[in-house]
């Protein structure tokens, strides 16, 4: 069950059309929307008895502590949610008390199991229901971005400045919410793109992306503006050199591994799924072959200056026009 399917869930059960699953599993990369989909299960609970029915264990916690917390009758309330945050030093007898709940769950209590990290490796059993936290894609984000805006005071956003905004928070939530709150506040009126470039500052990596999607796409003119802004910020040609060649690195591993989803990838290169799913972006746009090129360029490049055979803001301008090339 993807994050967004989890609102509707929810309401189907509270109307008697389906039954909570015996065991929730929360996975993925996006913290924020773990956080939501707590809310939710939160949600699910009479507001003025939340407090009694709604438990949290951290990864130390013992199982006679979660057997006693699920089989504990909820109050005031048809049922009681239970919430246990896994990581990997979770004990075995923890992991073997879930293996038997799930044959035998409390008819009174949500089982929900939080998955610290990006993967879902701790917990595989076969009738838990698993809710997909990874980032979203660029139309459902769109649409959480809207339904943030339609909060009192509402603002409008126009789709090129949401789709802006998407990218330069690499589709993050907990990025996405902080700056809408700051547009919301600083627009007059419809939140535009031009609003967006103004109050979201792109971080570095943001920039190195747009460097290499320039480079990909050919765009000369934006490469070398985005290298003269390096410049003007002081950063040293070796580091911005260093930066593409890292990019150019992770892009031909990325086309090497098409068959591997974005989280997986993302763990092989110590990444987010949700910056994997730009590279790739970036990475379609070439061959593995030329992608290979441009890596073993860069590598070579990078040596020159490292061992004094090159100076390094000749190298970068090099480095750019040699990348529009191939």
């Amino acid at each position: 069950m993807r994050f967004v399917e989890l609102e509707s869930h929810i309401e189907s059960v509270l109307r008697g059309a389906e039954d909570f699953a015996p065991l929730y599993i929360v996975a993925g990369e996006d913290d924020y929307l773990k956080e939501l989909a707590l809310k939710a299960f939160e949600g699910a609970l009479d507001k003025d008895y939340a407090d009694f029915n709604f438990a949290k264990f951290q990864p130390d916690a013992q199982a006679d502590e979660l057997k006693d917390a699920l089989d504990t009758y909820p109050m005031f309330d048809s049922v009681r949610v239970v919430v246990y945050y896994a990581d990997d030093k979770t004990p075995e007898t923890v992991k073997n008390f879930c293996d038997e709940y799930v044959k035998a769950p409390s008819p009174t209590s949500v089982f929900v199991i939080v998955v610290l990290g990006d993967q879902n490796k701790t917990f595989k059993q076969k009738k838990a229901t698993t809710i997909d936290c990874s980032r979203l894609e660029d139309e459902e984000l769109i649409l959480e971005i809207n339904k943030i805006l339609s909060e009192e005071p509402s603002v409008p956003i126009t789709r090129d400045a949401a789709e802006e905004l998407i990218v330069r928070t690499q589709g993050s939530m907990a990025r996405i919410v902080s700056e809408t709150n700051k547009l919301r506040s600083y627009a007059k009126g419809t939140i535009t793109k031009a609003d967006v470039e103004e109050m979201v500052a792109p971080d570095l990596d943001f920039q190195i992306f747009e460097l290499s999607n320039a480079l990909a796409e050919k765009d000369g003119n934006k490469a070398l503006e985005i290298l003269n802004l390096f410049s003007e910020n002081g950063l040293r040609g070796v580091t911005v050199l260093n930066l593409i060649y890292d990019k150019y690195r992770k892009m031909l591993h990325a086309e090497l591994n098409k068959d591997k989803s974005n989280d997986e990838v993302g763990q092989m290169l110590g990444m987010k799924g949700g910056a994997v799913y730009y590279l790739r972006k970036t990475s379609s746009k070439y061959s593995q072959m030329k992608l290979k090129r441009c890596v073993d360029y860069l590598h070579s490049l990078q040596c020159d200056v490292l061992t004094g055979k090159r100076l390094e803001a000749s190298a970068l301008q090099e480095a750019v026009l040699a990348l529009l090339i191939i």
